[in-house]
């Protein structure tokens, strides 16, 4: 396990109750680890901004599967960036929508590419990208 490093952190009496009262709601056991989270946060969303860094993540998206060449263009995609992709799920919402889940890892800016690529594509209603940066 890494090594802790302390440091202090000044701010203003309402912001600090502020922050006392979100801990509480999400259930963090310490200010500490709130701001750890906090700070792996921010640095992941600049690094997928930056497209810097290696990410795991997912992209979960709809679409018709009625849609013309739906399956063959969400096929030759996932084929296309074969090396970032770890597994895909498939889900029958009904029985005109499906749903996927990519499951993605490597460098931020391939699975950028991969997203906006995907998010192209005119069969898919909506698409949603996860990411958790490698650190």
């Amino acid at each position: 396990m890494e090594e802790m490093v302390r440091f202090s952190v000044s701010m203003p009496e309402s912001l600090a109750r502020e922050f006392d009262r979100w801990l509480n709601e999400k259930k963090l056991k310490n200010r500490s680890d709130a701001i750890r989270q906090i700070i792996r946060s921010h640095i992941g969303r600049t690094m997928w901004e930056l497209q810097e860094g290696e990410v795991y993540g997912t992209f979960t998206f709809s679409y018709d599967h009625h849609s013309r060449d739906a399956s063959h263009e969400i096929m030759r995609l996932q084929h296309d960036f074969g090396e970032s992709i770890v597994c895909t799920t498939h889900v029958h919402i009904d029985h005109d929508t499906c749903m996927e889940v990519v499951l993605l890892r490597g460098a931020t800016q391939d699975i950028h590419r991969f997203v906006e690529a995907a998010s192209s594509l005119g069969c898919i209603r909506v698409g949603v990208p996860s990411l958790l940066p490698l650190f």
